[in-house]
């Protein structure tokens, strides 16, 4: 898991450099209000993005590591089943963004190029759960970083061409279409996925995943309501301000979603065979999430206005500030929610997932509606924090009544030091340059976390060592 978590990182780490890059020059040739009118159509394809997947590959995962089912068949007929509903998906989200963005035309052509892209990833869906099972993630990596960099290299080229803000959209095609040939060619390797058109065994596997399946959708409208809220209650400058700072933060939640992805398997073996061990699983995956996300949190909002002018220029720094610094926050809450989310998935209780993640779409919702005509990306942004807060309030309630999981606070409190003392490198440094800033916090965290704890080299070792329980 470590090597899988590790691998991923490393190559996100390079991938992220290209996506800053790509994001910057965007919104330096687009603007905000350019940039606003392209993040509307891309969060609203967003909605339709849980459909793509509809929770099957978790289940493949489940059945694949329980013992109950064999790898290469299930693939293949999730592939039959994600190759009959792809072409339907992509000509509902055409015509209803066609519905809701009638008059702006510059919308409505980016809707029907970028839903394109839901085509895409629904097949690629298919090959997930090949290397969820089998913890190989080289494909994956490399496929990430590659559609990033084949991503900034056409939209320095588009900028070359003074093309329209049309053009921009076509560049949201390319990571999937990459991502999508890289892991096609390595999934073939390690397993058939040719499609298999089967009725009988997709509905078994629908009627499994149904509770997932709806998690997943309320999750999707979760993430995507706000932009699509703003966008017909706010400005299309508001919209841009929040697609930045939304690109920005949630850039680096891919930390956990990596991390997640190498822990599943084992989560639900462990669930399976002894509650205690699941417990001290959890446990660390909660701790591992802390220490990750913390100095995010912390660091992130003394920084938060630098790194939006950095990137975006003065002119998204008004009201980017501080949206920057709100989502950073939720990014850390997302650490905490998605480590306890898995939990919970992973003991079966993926039925009361949907539930809470029902209210808190609701709540999202609006308080979205309410906040966001008055203070536009601000208002989205604090919304998030409150329905993220209170999920992770709900989901940690829950596990503790299924598993002898408790909070680990004494990590917590150990954990204060290392932040304060990365938290003191911009404060005593407010005029020196982000770039070099936010590598000279990172350094004082590990070094101070090596030498003090929570996380010591101690701690590390025996974390990668100790066996799982058989």
């Amino acid at each position: 898991m470590a090597r899988a978590f590790g691998q991923q990182l490393f190559f996100r780490a390079l991938g992220m450099v290209a996506s800053v890059l790509t994001v910057a020059v965007t919104t330096r040739y687009l603007g905000p209000a350019g940039y606003g009118y392209l993040t509307t159509a891309v969060v609203f394809v967003g909605l339709w993005t849980s459909l793509t997947e509809l929770g099957v590959g978790a289940v493949v995962v489940r059945r694949v590591a329980s013992g109950t089912g064999e790898l290469s068949r299930l693939v293949r007929v999730n592939a039959g089943m994600s190759l009959v509903y792809c072409i339907p998906l992509y000509v509902i989200a055409a015509i209803s963004g066609t519905v809701v963005y009638r008059g702006q035309d510059e919308v409505v052509q980016m809707v029907l190029i970028i839903s394109c892209g839901l085509i895409l990833t629904t097949v690629t869906s298919c090959l997930e759960p090949v290397f969820l099972a089998s913890l190989r993630f080289t494909a994956v990596a490399w496929s990430d970083l590659v559609s990033r960099i084949a991503s900034l290299g056409a939209t320095v080229m588009l900028i070359a061409m003074d093309a329209g803000m049309v053009w921009f959209a076509v560049v949201q095609l390319i990571p999937p279409l990459v991502v999508l040939t890289i892991q096609g060619l390595a999934a073939a390797r390690i397993s058939d996925w040719r499609p298999v058109f089967s009725l009988s065994e997709s509905w078994h596997l629908l009627r499994e995943s149904l509770p997932q399946t709806g998690v997943l959708i309320i999750a999707v409208l979760y993430w995507r309501a706000d932009g699509v809220i703003l966008s017909l209650r706010s400005t299309p400058e508001q919209v841009g301000v929040y697609g930045l700072a939304y690109t920005l933060a949630f850039t680096l939640s891919v930390l956990s979603t990596f991390f997640q992805s190498s822990t599943l398997s084992t989560a639900t073996h462990t669930f399976a065979i002894d509650r205690n061990s699941f417990a001290r699983f959890v446990t660390r995956t909660v701790e591992s999430m802390l220490f990750l996300g913390a100095p995010i949190a912390v660091v992130g909002i003394i920084v938060a206005h630098s790194l939006i002018e950095l990137v975006g220029s003065s002119e998204f720094g008004a009201h980017g500030g501080l949206t920057l610094a709100l989502l950073l926050v939720a990014v850390t809450l997302t650490f905490l929610n998605a480590a306890i989310s898995q939990a919970l998935f992973a003991a079966h209780d993926q039925v009361f997932l949907f539930r809470l993640n029902f209210v808190n779409l609701i709540g999202n919702i609006v308080l979205n509606v309410v906040l966001t005509p008055s203070h536009g990306a601000v208002g989205a942004a604090a919304a998030l924090i409150v329905a993220e807060a209170t999920g992770l309030l709900v989901a940690t309630w829950r596990l503790r009544r299924i598993a002898p999981y408790r909070t680990p606070w004494p990590f917590i409190l150990r954990l204060a030091l290392p932040l304060g003392a990365a938290a003191a490198v911009p404060v005593s440094l407010p005029h020196a340059s982000v770039l070099w800033v936010l590598p000279l916090s990172a350094a004082v965290y590990l070094a101070v976390n090596l030498a003090t704890g929570p996380v010591t080299l101690r701690v590390i070792k025996r974390m990668l060592t100790e066996p799982e329980p058989q």
